[in-house]
């Protein structure tokens, strides 16, 4: 309690400077101390908690508070940028903001509020303990479940239509391979790990997606930190070391692609290692305006949900809980059953609250805008209170259940880091989850059944 309160106070400090010395207003303000808050109990937190969840608030308030801040001040509609590329902020900060805060906060409350039921144990580091004794006389498991994935990825432009989404999860076995490796005996698993990392790499510049990377590593690194008594100074170096490692993927992204994907160039890992190391020793290439103003739009996920707030219900009426009623029937139908489902991806979206859509780029209104669409502004807020508290239940149901089946902890990033992700819609976030359960399930049986293993 004794942090909460220092870190109260100097959130408060930075309110009160912001909010006096600074151009911004008291919404904006309010957004930046609830970042500086957050991010300080989240590093706190880290390697002490599970904190995956808590990522996801953290994500939320960069992505949809502090980031449309620039474009309220500096990247408005008399810059040139932003003009040529439509990125200014459509409504008035004060609309945005009194509809967005309030929706970010009733969504960290339904992420936080504790189940008595599902009570998870106040020292979780007893989790990994519990695996590494369950994986004690399983040296070779991780190694399997890697090699299945490996072969996953390997043979999935060989799969039809209809079995993608198999090879696509069966793909991140891999992933999931590495956690058993890494809290079982095996001696090799200094190693595995990092061979695995790589794979990971070599994967994102064959695709120039580094986005699932991204994700995926941070939600492991909540794992891996756990219960490792690492200092406060230590967390936030490594926390640091990520953002500028963010920073300079976004930076060089675009450059990358032009070339991975106009001009069929493939995965070129030397031309890669050219443009970070050039953002790395001439800066001036990294805070330039135009770099900083491409970095600072795909970081922003709130222009999105402004323009639907725009069009919604000025041009288009609100949907009345239409499209999530999709989302959860898509979330738990096959497609074979239902083969008009809506496609992941938000792209039906964009098309039901903008009235069009955009080709050639991935734009999404994410949870955010899709509550607004429905249900307007109060509606809104109430929804993503039930959104934050369906993600909290099913969450502490899955530690919940790692009492009887310890490694399922192992699963957690491969479960929720879509889940943590502002920039995708309802039937991405929900639907991941479902398909992710049910994969689990399958996975579990096939090896209990076939090889006679027990994950």
């Amino acid at each position: 309690m004794g942090k909460k309160i220092i870190f109260a106070v100097i959130n408060l400090g930075f309110f009160l400077y912001l909010y006096s010395d600074t151009e911004l207003n008291a919404w904006e303000a309010v957004s930046c101390a609830l970042m500086l808050y957050f991010f300080l109990e989240f590093i706190d937190n880290l390697g002490n908690k599970i904190v995956i969840m808590d990522l996801a608030i953290l994500l939320g308030i960069f992505t949809c508070l502090v980031m449309p801040i620039p474009f309220y001040h500096t990247f408005t509609k008399d810059n040139y940028l932003a003009r040529l590329w439509v990125k200014y902020m459509p409504i008035p900060s004060e609309t945005y903001y009194s509809y967005v805060l309030p929706a970010l906060m009733m969504m960290a409350i339904g992420l936080r509020i504790p189940f008595k039921k599902l009570k998870v144990n106040p020292n979780p580091t007893i989790y990994l303990e519990n695996v590494k004794v369950y994986l004690k006389n399983k040296p070779n498991l991780g190694l399997t479940l890697i090699a299945i994935g490996v072969g996953s990825g390997l043979l999935d432009f060989l799969s039809p239509d209809n079995l993608k989404q198999v090879f696509y999860l069966s793909e991140h076995l891999t992933y999931v391979g590495v956690f058993y490796v890494l809290y079982s005996p095996s001696s090799y698993k200094k190693f595995i790990v990092p061979g695995v990392v790589v794979l990971m790499v070599t994967q994102s510049l064959v695709t120039g997606m580094f986005g699932e990377f991204v994700y995926m590593m941070a939600c492991s690194l909540i794992l891996i930190l756990l219960g490792t008594k690492a200092s406060f100074r230590l967390k936030l170096t490594v926390i640091a070391v990520g953002i500028f490692t963010i920073i300079l993927l976004q930076s060089v992204k675009m450059d990358y692609r032009a070339r991975n994907w106009t001009q069929g160039a493939g995965a070129d890992p030397a031309y890669f290692a050219y443009l970070i190391t050039d953002r790395i020793t001439n800066l001036d290439n990294l805070v330039n305006t135009n770099n900083l103003f491409f970095t600072s739009v795909r970081m922003n996920q709130g222009w999105l949900v402004a323009l639907t707030m725009k069009r919604v219900p000025s041009h288009l009426p609100f949907a009345y809980g239409e499209t999530i009623v999709n989302s959860v029937e898509g979330a738990i139908l096959p497609r074979f059953i239902w083969e008009d489902k809506p496609n992941a991806g938000g792209r039906h979206n964009l098309l039901r609250f903008w009235g069009y859509t955009i080709y050639g780029v991935s734009m999404n209104i994410g949870p955010l805008g899709e509550a607004y669409g429905n249900f307007d502004v109060t509606g809104g807020i109430i929804f993503m209170f039930f959104y934050g508290l369906f993600f909290n239940y099913m969450f502490s149901r899955i530690l919940k259940y790692s009492e009887k089946r310890a490694t399922i902890v192992l699963w957690l990033p491969f479960l929720f880091f879509y889940s943590v992700q502002m920039e995708t819609d309802l039937l991405t976030t929900m639907g991941a989850l479902v398909k992710g359960l049910i994969f689990i399930w399958f996975v579990f049986k096939f090896f209990k059944i076939a090889l006679k293993i027990d994950l």
